[in-house]
């Protein structure tokens, strides 16, 4: 499995399209950093809060602040979800391309079990996922500090305001890459999982808005949701014990079956 895994990480650091997905990356968490600190002194605009318990109460907050080096990690994680549209090209270069080009077929008529050549894809996959949003963090604590200063100390206090959030949006992170693995061993073609992954992501919280108009019974769909939930973690100092727990439940329940699910489709499937 190592090996499949040490070939494809050479294969996508050999191509154009990995170094082009993160430049835009840089450069849209640059332009992020530069238009939050420049305009009007420093507005940063929240996103759309959505109160979970009644659904039809929303608000967008403007919060005036200085966007320093120290708020950027928080300010960056509730716009997390831009993650799992970030991870939507690359997740096409580890997985689907190999389909597209014949690559997954050489390989295991060479020998390599399916289950071994699964493996390394969803793990490969995985890692990416947690990679690219620990870089976000980063990227954008450092341009921050870089154009605007630290703004506070770095102290074990910062530290834990940021890896209580980070932590479980990472779950949610690593989630949404297990379902983007298992839509590409489900249809193993780039147009199809392109569209059904956009779909899968984007489409359930307008649906859920829409509904509850209908019956307020739909506002519960939103426990389920990774988009809602990875948000929802900003919140985390407004939560209950019982509620984070059931977020972080959601995540592992689309961790396990998604990759297995994935596996099971992928072994019954026929591979052209």
């Amino acid at each position: 499995m190592t090996k499949i895994i040490r070939a494809d990480i050479f294969r996508i650091t050999r191509g154009k399209a990995l170094y082009i997905t993160l430049a835009i990356f840089i450069a849209i968490i640059l332009l992020q950093v530069v238009a939050g600190a420049a305009m009007n002194a420093g507005v940063n605009y929240s996103v759309t809060e959505i109160e979970w318990d009644n659904i039809e109460e929303m608000e967008v907050a403007s919060i005036l602040q200085e966007y320093t080096g120290r708020d950027a990690a928080n300010l960056a994680m509730q716009s997390s979800d831009n993650i799992i549209y970030f991870m939507l090209p690359l997740i096409i270069i580890i997985g689907t391309s190999d389909f597209s080009c014949g690559a997954a077929k050489n390989t295991l008529a060479g020998g390599i079990s399916r289950k071994k050549y699964y493996c390394s894809k969803l793990v490969l996959t995985c890692v990416t996922a947690a990679l690219l949003f620990l870089a976000y963090i980063l990227v954008s604590t450092l341009l921050a500090t870089v154009f605007y200063g630290f703004g506070g100390a770095f102290d074990g206090v910062y530290l834990w305001d940021v890896f209580k959030v980070f932590l479980p949006q990472l779950l949610f992170c690593i989630a949404a890459a297990c379902v983007g693995n298992f839509f590409v061993f489900l249809f193993r073609r780039t147009g199809a999982f392109t569209g059904l992954y956009l779909a899968f992501f984007l489409a359930p919280s307008l649906l859920i808005v829409l509904l509850t108009f209908i019956d307020e019974w739909f506002n519960n769909l939103i426990y389920y949701e990774i988009v809602l939930n990875l948000g929802y973690m900003a919140r985390i100092d407004t939560l209950a014990t019982g509620e984070i727990i059931r977020a972080l439940a959601v995540a592992a329940g689309y961790i396990v079956l998604t990759a297995f699910g994935g596996y099971f489709v992928f072994k019954k499937g026929e591979i052209k």
